[in-house]
């Protein structure tokens, strides 16, 4: 009985934790090595995301937008994951 019990807890605790990793933010390839904290890096990134938006401009589109993009966030401190 006591088995059936902590296998019927896992199975809810493994379907929970399947369930809730789309909750989970998608991942950017890009850190910034002065920033420890990850939720506070995620905040910086998605701030620096619309001013380097707001910066690159209509104008740009296509591999010329991500060019100025990736030149953008260097220019804020961010570096490429590899």
């Amino acid at each position: 009985m006591r088995v059936r019990k902590t296998l019927s807890a896992g199975v809810i605790l493994a379907l929970t934790a399947v369930s809730l990793g789309g909750c989970l933010p998608p991942s950017k390839d890009w850190t910034h090595p002065r920033i420890a904290d990850p939720r506070k890096e995620d905040r910086q990134f998605q701030q620096d995301t619309q001013f380097c938006n707001d910066k690159a401009g209509r104008q740009a589109d296509g591999p010329e937008r991500k060019a100025a993009m990736d030149d953008c966030y260097r220019r804020l401190g961010w570096q490429h994951k590899d």
